[in-house]
């Protein structure tokens, strides 16, 4: 028998439909791609350099378990320069992608029958994360009335004794919003009152659109001793399949998170730290001709969106996606999204797993004509259904 804590967990929706188009795909059918949870984009060129280098000279042994110290300082220079958050080497710890510094964090930092809160709709793997390390998460649902903003008085009603952390995610997956430095600045007085961590999951932020992307331990200094960031190279630089994230915070924190890695997978991958080091230290260009092409997408999936009837959603700001509400359509979100990819050939994420059955996930991280034609086929799907 399973143990009870891997019979609570779900399956990732998000795996499950990619898996589903692509199995389309090799079947020979033309499947167009909304449900892409990275970027289309290659990894630059001088970033692959930086990896063959690594191999051709040798450097393919064990590192230390929380990363070299140029990769550190490397990412603590970038944490400085762009948010103005200043970390030692040893209050930044590698991982096997930021997925993973989630986790390590969660399991160091909450106790059976803690509860840990989550601003929904949220990333799938939060709610099953909090489970595996026996505690219990908590829903704060917000309204897209209110453009998904968390509102500050909810999550201090919603704290008991038992309230270990928040976790935040700004940009957001699947909304694409961007938190305000205010509802920022009022959440970290919350979390100073109510004593919680914070878990700032910011692997979006360098993709966002008219809009600052800022960091609660920017616009907050004060929670800094109680914040934790999470980031790394997967979005940003186009390097999702190097695994390579990591999280920053308090010395304590994270000497624990290590020391738990160090028992699981221990180091990240060498290569991929060298071409980490590369992606941080080298040419940005790359990721401002990302998020220019990105910015020209959204403002055509907003545009195209607009124009079609019993549907609606809340702009996004940031990341690569926009949560469309599908309810009128009388169907909830898995039903419609298998009908979707299997009718008109279009993947999608059913918003189930995200916390919300009436609304499903449209990424814009594939080309302009596909997406296009993607849209024109969610418009006819609408119709249809």
């Amino acid at each position: 028998m399973l143990n009870q804590r891997i019979q609570a967990v779900k399956a990732s929706p998000t795996l499950r439909f990619t898996a589903l188009a692509k199995q389309l795909q090799a079947e020979g059918k033309q499947v167009i791609n909304l449900a892409a949870g990275e970027p289309d984009f290659d990894t630059p060129d001088f970033i692959k350099a930086a990896a063959v280098q690594a191999i051709q000279s040798g450097f393919t042994k064990y590192t230390p378990t929380t990363g070299t110290p140029d990769l550190k300082a490397a990412i603590a220079a970038r944490l400085l320069k762009e948010r103005g958050l200043s970390y030692k080497p040893e209050q930044i710890a590698v991982t096997c992608g930021a997925k993973q510094a989630i986790y390590n964090l969660l399991m160091v930092l909450v106790e059976q029958g803690d509860e840990v809160l989550i601003p929904s709709p949220y990333w799938v793997s939060y709610p099953e994360m909090v489970r595996l390390a026996g505690a219990t998460p908590v829903e704060l649902r917000t309204d897209p009335k209110n453009g998904f903003q968390l509102d500050p008085a909810a999550v201090a009603k919603a704290c008991t004794p038992r309230t270990k952390v928040l976790i935040l995610n700004s940009p957001s997956n699947p909304t694409g919003v961007v938190l305000s430095a205010d509802c920022l600045k009022k959440l970290a007085q919350v979390a100073r009152e109510k004593n919680l961590w914070i878990i700032s999951d910011e692997i979006y932020s360098q993709l966002s659109y008219g809009t600052d992307s800022p960091s609660i331990a920017t616009v907050a200094p004060e929670v800094m001793d109680r914040t934790i960031v999470v980031d790394g190279v997967s979005k940003a630089y186009a390097m999702t399949g190097w695994r390579i994230g990591y999280l920053a915070g308090p010395k304590e924190v994270v000497d624990a998170a290590s020391r738990l890695q160090d028992h699981s997978t221990s180091n990240p991958t060498s290569i991929s730290q060298k071409a980490a080091v590369a992606a941080l230290t080298g040419d940005q260009s790359p990721i401002h001709e990302m998020v220019k092409e990105f910015s020209w997408r959204r403002d055509f999936l907003v545009k195209r969106l607009k124009s079609i009837e019993k549907i609606s959603f809340v702009e996004p700001h940031g990341a690569f996606y926009c949560f469309v509400d599908i309810s009128a359509s009388g169907m909830k979100s898995d039903p419609f999204a298998e009908k979707f990819l299997k009718e008109s050939l279009v993947a999608a994420i059913p918003g189930s797993g995200f916390g919300w059955d009436s609304c499903v996930r449209l990424s814009f991280a594939l080309g302009r004509k596909d997406l296009e034609e993607g849209l024109n086929r969610f418009d006819q799907f609408i119709r249809s259904v």
